[in-house]
């Protein structure tokens, strides 16, 4: 039976590097460092690759295919979601046009099947070979001092922290207070997938206009104007759902309706967990202010943290941002689709991410500005204090990375030490200037 070539396949060819002299179509040679990490989300296969092309270091995506064609055959010249693509690998070249993005760029692309001198049962054979583990850090071994590293990761967590009052800090300079708080809040809803277009939404659609909706009876106008600003009614995405809940809110919507609105290509539900649907994500959003609309999101956040009670701040800062999933959307993912269980429109997870990537740094710059010189040591201090919250990709992939069992426990600190550490140095592969790699050698 003839084996196949498959994107699998092709994609374990170029992970594990598997062929080390490449060129582009278009002869230019090209020095992989790294192949990156394999993607979950839409718009490439993998992420954070590292090659050299023409003397210049490029860090970025990579989209796979069988066949160049595909590449236009699926559509990615026309979709947003590919723009960050940087190098296309395929196994046959048969394009007759260039690769080109939505945005105009020409991408290159390299033909594996130039370079091989395997056979693919030979190749095939290795796919399911030992899971194929990504290689470890070379600063790490066996003989690695736990404690060392663990206080390496504090560090690093701090410097986040810092680095994110620091962007508070600029941000809130610039701008009215509140709108900044309430971009970062709507940033950490959108998860990684959708952190860009929630920010969009939270520049076209102020808080001061939201604000103006002051009253708990109005929150279906609320929910309108944020789902319409976002492109998300039914209507705005030619889908044609009868139910009680999507009628009302095309009704409001039509008489408030505004032209700067959002597309639903700017959003990514592909390879999103249900719960995570940025439908579901932006009703939360309105529960959020509504539920602190009394004297405004700025101020009933500030407050939180200084009352938050000694010993047990995070659990309070958790528990004052959750939001039980209610009404039609205890149950539905997006409008006319239901689940059979209900499920939190903002669970404990998320809440915690929320405090400690944007309400804790954001209070300490906040405090700094103000003079609150209590506010900012305080939202320091919950933030060395949180303890651990879910993994993300980031952090699996870097305890991985790192030798670290995955069910080893880090403090939410030490856990945003991992991020930092992989996005000012793995993701660019300077291993020359990670203080891992400076204090293990």
């Amino acid at each position: 039976m003839e084996t196949k070539v498959t994107e699998k396949l092709i994609a374990h060819i170029w992970q594990q590097k598997l062929v080390t002299e490449l060129a582009t179509t278009a002869g230019e040679r090209i020095n992989v460092i790294h192949p990156g990490r394999s993607s979950n989300t839409s718009g490439c296969d993998f992420q954070d690759a590292v090659f050299i092309l023409n003397g210049e270091k490029i860090t970025g995506n990579i989209e796979v295919h069988v066949k160049s064609s595909q590449w236009h055959s699926h559509g990615h010249h026309r979709d947003l979601k590919y723009n960050s693509i940087d190098l296309h690998i395929v196994w046959w070249h048969d394009s007759r046009v260039p690769i080109l993005l939505q945005s105009g760029k020409t991408v290159p692309t390299i033909c594996l099947s130039s370079f091989i001198n395997r056979t693919l049962d030979d190749l095939n054979k290795g796919i399911n070979q030992s899971g194929n583990p990504l290689a470890c850090c070379p600063a790490i071994s066996k003989d690695t001092n736990i404690a060392s590293l663990n206080r390496l990761l504090t560090a690093a967590g701090e410097e986040r922290f810092a680095a994110k009052a620091d962007a508070f800090r600029q941000a809130l300079n610039k701008e009215d207070a509140g709108q900044v708080l309430y971009r970062g809040i709507a940033r950490a809803l959108g998860y990684a997938q959708n952190a860009e277009p929630c920010e969009e939404l939270a520049n076209r659609l102020p808080i001061n206009i939201i604000d103006g909706i002051k009253h708990q009876a109005d929150s279906a106008t609320r929910q309108a104007l944020i789902l319409g600003v976002a492109g998300l009614l039914p209507s705005q995405r030619h889908r044609l759902v009868r139910d009680s809940e999507a009628d009302k809110l095309e009704t409001i919507w039509q008489s408030i309706h505004t032209a700067e609105t959002m597309q639903e290509s700017n959003w990514c539900f592909f390879r999103v967990r249900p719960d995570n649907f940025p439908t579901r994500r932006l009703i939360a959003l309105s529960h959020l202010i509504s539920q602190y609309g009394k004297k405004g999101l700025l101020q009933e956040t500030l407050k939180l943290i200084r009352k938050s009670p000694l010993g047990a701040e995070h659990r309070w800062l958790g528990n004052s941002l959750v939001i039980s999933g209610q009404g039609y959307w205890a149950n539905h993912f997006d409008f006319g689709i239901a689940q059979k269980r209900c499920s939190a429109l903002l669970g404990r997870e998320r809440a915690s991410a929320i405090s400690i990537n944007t309400i804790l740094p954001f209070a300490c710059a906040w405090g700094e500005l103000n003079t609150d010189l209590k506010l900012k040591k305080k939202a320091a201090e919950v933030y060395h204090g949180y303890p651990q919250t879910g993994d993300n990709e980031l952090t699996r992939y870097m305890k991985q990375q790192l030798r670290l069992k995955q069910e080893v426990r880090l403090s939410a600190c030490q856990q945003q030490g991992l991020i930092h550490i992989f996005k000012t140095c793995c993701r660019h592969r300077t291993c020359a200037e990670c203080p891992i790699s400076i204090n293990q050698g």
